[in-house]
């Protein structure tokens, strides 16, 4: 055939965009499997455009494949499709029919492997830091930091001893307190909602360098699940901040704060006692401070953190691979 009738090459596949690549199917085990598999050239033929290339040379196999032109034998060729009609052409009818080179189709097609391979990596973690990002900013913006906050405030204001002076007593063994009390809820440089803050800024940068150059950001998907990772670790204390409202609550514990309150403050100005779930002051005048536990305070859950690591812990776990039989 003369190659004024060779036709221009149709590369359907390369006009697809990022996101639809990433979810394009363009590796196959077998081409003789593919559902609408025709063996006679339809009329249209030249309408085709490659779908996946194949090639057993130097592999040691002795299976070989019939090309639609000719029925003769091959090794290496295409599988061509045409609406849902698919058709297998051997490397050098693919050149002098349809103008597909395919040694140039493969380094393309190698390229696209790779380069889908960046993308699904890339995706895998936007789609792993998104939910865990959605859920810090509904936590920072939660009830339950809402009435951490204020418990803090209320304690500052009205058992000023207390608050400056329960972390410290806090850091000594269990068995010289008598309960394990709270670390963190009268800690002056303690502020979950700006470790949050912290968290999210870290976030933008990896949601700016995620939305970059896919292969480049690929090329560093070992850094960017790391620094997820540092992120998911730094997100478990603050929970531990917000379990302090619970603990400082807890009989055992308000018996302990109000015995060492009752030792260490002025027990001819103020005394501490405790209820269900509250603790009281009354000073030398009568009057009397109640603060109850926060109305309906509700611990976060943790799955979050943990399904982030989850989700990181299998990304990447596969990469490309351009020298499959078949592309």
């Amino acid at each position: 055939m003369s190659n004024s009738n060779v036709a221009q090459p149709n590369r359907f596949w390369a006009t697809v965009t990022d996101e639809q690549l990433v979810d394009l199917n363009l590796e196959i085990d077998d081409p003789e499997t593919l559902p609408g598999l025709v063996h006679e050239v339809p009329d249209n033929y030249r309408e085709a455009h490659v779908e996946f290339k194949y090639d057993l040379r130097g592999k040691g196999i002795d299976q070989e494949f019939s090309c639609v032109h000719g029925h003769h034998q091959h090794k290496a060729g295409f599988v061509m499709k045409l609406g849902d009609a698919r058709f297998m052409v051997g490397h050098i009818c693919a050149k002098s029919i349809y103008g597909e080179n395919f040694d140039q189709y493969t380094a393309d097609i190698d390229a696209a492997i790779i380069r889908k391979d960046a993308l699904r990596r890339v995706r895998e973690l936007r789609d792993a830091i998104l939910p865990f990002e959605a859920w810090l900013k509904q936590l920072a913006e939660s009830d339950t930091m809402k009435s951490w906050s204020k418990l803090r405030g209320q304690l500052d204001s009205h058992l000023p001893f207390l608050y400056d002076n329960l972390t410290a007593y806090a850091q000594l063994d269990r068995r010289i307190t008598g309960a394990s009390l709270p670390k963190w809820l009268c800690r002056a440089d303690c502020n979950p909602r700006q470790q949050i803050e912290a968290l999210l800024a870290e976030i933008t940068k990896l949601n700016s360098l995620l939305s970059g150059e896919a292969e480049k950001a690929a090329g560093i998907i070992g850094q960017l699940r790391a620094r997820m990772d540092g992120i998911s670790k730094r997100a478990e204390p603050i929970l531990e901040y917000l379990q302090d409202v619970e603990l400082f609550f807890q009989p055992v514990t308000l018996d302990a704060i109000c015995k060492w309150a009752n030792e260490h403050d002025n027990p001819k100005r103020r005394t501490y006692s405790y209820g269900l779930l509250s603790i009281t002051l009354k000073n030398d005048k009568g009057d009397k401070t109640h603060i109850l536990i926060p109305k309906g305070y509700v611990l976060p859950s943790k799955q979050p953190i943990i399904a982030l690591r989850n989700a990181l812990a299998g990304v990447g776990t596969e990469t490309a691979s351009p020298n499959k039989m078949i592309a």
